[in-house]
């Protein structure tokens, strides 16, 4: 891998502490859905397809017109009857009520393949869901695909099948997990022109699709790869063997980050776009950062880049152009509501950084408590980051 000076930002890090007011909006024990009536629910529970213990919040985005979207993977199997959800005004016992999007038709279909099966993004007034065709981690019941719903109307607009040589790495294994949509300029015909980045955690592999020539590749690097499998949360371990997870792009640039490993990386887009095999990605990729612990979670505004860490339980943020500096800004802490932040975002139109924070290590561990607050989502300021950062 090549190292240069321009480039080489942190490698021993001072955390410098910051408080950054941080906003918890909702708060759940466990995920309970809008339900179609008492019948409905209770065949869901004596089916087996709904179980609140294998419900796990995973994923979170605010759409420009107000609507909360939750994702609520089957990551460990089945148990979540609806993985996309938006967030209604009324309250169960376990939460806010998740109903079901874009109606209750997509999780009912006796084809499970034509409906959506596990897992998304806001972009240009779309919805894009990346269903990995998976329940569990093993069972591969449908091939992946991209689904596209315009948000004007919850009509889907496209749909881009996944093939599996694409999804998985040359031994069959891969779990997609993160799509980045990159539109170059406006929104304006962006189905049209965009590219869309899949991580696939599992095969250690970086999935690209080019709507303007229709092609799609897979990228693979020993930088993509897990190292760092020992986690530690709130003094509890667990071991997770995953490779990258998360990306971000920021100008011409793509960051991402294993989410068992301890180091940022980033390649231009420009290269990833020409194909380049596992040899010239590794040549290609950059060091940006060491980290002290490992995150799920990389996203970007303008010159800056935050992350979370899964030890201190804690949002940082470095500012990637000031090239001299050795900080890394320590922008919230809590010991209880930061256990393992699995999502985090920022939206320019909102000009707010969201999050869902999962207490994952209850599930890695079995130890779960519905009697517990398990899942929160929670918004930060982007403005207020941003004085406290420059």
């Amino acid at each position: 891998m090549g190292y240069s000076s321009s480039i080489l930002l942190i490698v021993s890090m001072i955390i410098v502490s910051f408080g950054v007011e941080v906003n918890f909006i909702h708060e759940w024990k466990y995920a309970d859905f809008e339900w179609e009536s008492q019948e409905q629910k209770q065949a869901a529970i004596n089916s087996g397809t709904y179980n609140p213990l294998m419900c796990v919040f995973e994923d979170a985005s605010k759409a420009d017109d107000g609507r909360l979207f939750i994702t609520i993977t089957n990551v460990y199997g089945p148990g979540s009857p609806a993985t996309l959800t938006t967030v209604t005004n009324k309250i169960g016992s376990g939460g806010p009520i998740l109903r079901p999007y874009p109606n209750w038709s997509w999780y009912n279909n006796k084809n499970i393949c034509d409906g959506i099966v596990n897992i998304y993004r806001i972009q240009c007034n779309h919805i894009i869901i990346l269903d990995n065709g998976k329940i569990g981690q093993f069972d591969q019941v449908c091939n992946p695909k991209l689904l596209i719903f315009d948000l004007k109307d919850d009509t889907l607009v496209k749909t881009i099948y996944l093939p599996l040589d694409f999804a998985t790495n040359r031994t069959g294994f891969g779990l997609l997990i993160t799509p980045l949509i990159y539109v170059s300029g406006e929104c304006k015909q962006f189905l049209d022109k965009m590219i869309v980045f899949m991580t696939d955690t599992e095969g250690s592999g970086l999935v690209m699709y080019d709507s303007f020539i229709k092609r799609m590749c897979r990228v693979e690097s020993d930088y993509m790869k897990p190292t760092d499998t020992f986690f530690s949360v709130a003094n509890q371990n667990f071991t997770y063997e995953g490779g990258i997870f998360s990306i971000t792009i920021l100008d011409d640039e793509l960051y991402y980050v294993p989410i068992s490993g301890k180091v940022i990386y980033k390649i231009k887009i420009k290269t990833l776009l020409e194909y380049p095999n596992k040899e010239e990605t590794n040549k290609q990729s950059k060091l940006v950062t060491k980290l002290s612990s490992q995150t799920a979670v990389i996203t970007s505004s303008e010159n800056l880049i935050f992350y979370s860490n899964y030890k201190a339980m804690s949002i940082l943020g470095i500012n990637i152009l000031n090239k001299s500096s050795k900080n890394a800004v320590e922008l919230a802490q809590d010991d209880e509501k930061f256990q393992v932040i699995s999502s985090m975002k920022v939206s320019s139109y909102w000009n707010q950084m969201t999050c869902i924070s999962n207490r994952y290590q209850h599930f890695a561990l079995h130890t779960l408590n519905l009697g517990d607050t398990n899942f929160r989502y929670f918004e930060m300021k982007v403005s207020e980051i941003k004085k406290k950062m420059n």
